[in-house]
């Protein structure tokens, strides 16, 4: 095992372990902030997978896991954007919750936080057993693309995204009932 594959190994690890708590905790809900993690995955995957040779050796078993882990990954994260609780967080709250640099920077204070809870945790687990048992899979059919980090990451960044997408989209929806 190489020191790049062991650092991936620990960096993915620890990307598992806190959004898995996230899943159970509440959280101030910023649709602006929700995007900066899909898009920094999505670029940390997309290096990886470039600065390699597995992108010039992409077979048609490379591009069909793909496309099933994208849009596998896809839905579990629409599916917890749409079972997440809402609750309103008071001001006093919200300030405690968001840090001093979006403070300082301006930023919105949030009025919501959300957390999809322990069936969020489950689906988040079952997403990475899917993972898990597809990238064997295919991995025994000579797919390179699957066993990559970069296919991690940007799996992770798809699983996010669909979820900062539909959390957005519930959230304009609760601004009218809230404002009545």
């Amino acid at each position: 095992m190489t020191v790049q594959l062991l650092a991936n190994a620990l960096l993915i690890v620890a990307l598992l372990c806190w959004i898995g708590y996230r899943q159970v905790t509440w959280q101030p809900v910023s649709i602006t902030r929700m995007w900066r993690m899909p898009i920094a995955l999505g670029l940390i995957g997309l290096f990886t997978l470039t600065r390699g040779s597995i992108v010039i050796h992409l077979t048609t078993l490379d591009l069909a896991i793909f496309l099933i882990e994208i849009v596998i990954s896809l839905g579990v994260g629409a599916a917890m954007g749409a079972m997440a609780t809402f609750r309103p967080l008071g001001r006093e709250a919200a300030e405690a919750k968001v840090s001093r640099s979006a403070r300082r920077g301006g930023g919105l204070i949030p009025t919501l936080e959300s957390r999809t809870g322990w069936i969020g945790l489950v689906l988040w687990i079952g997403l990475i057993a899917v993972r898990v048992g597809l990238d064997v899979y295919a991995t025994s059919l000579g797919s390179q693309l699957a066993a990559s980090a970069g296919m991690i990451f940007i799996m992770f960044a798809a699983n996010r995204a669909a979820r900062a997408l539909v959390f957005a989209y519930r959230v304009d929806r609760l601004a009218p009932v809230a404002a009545a």
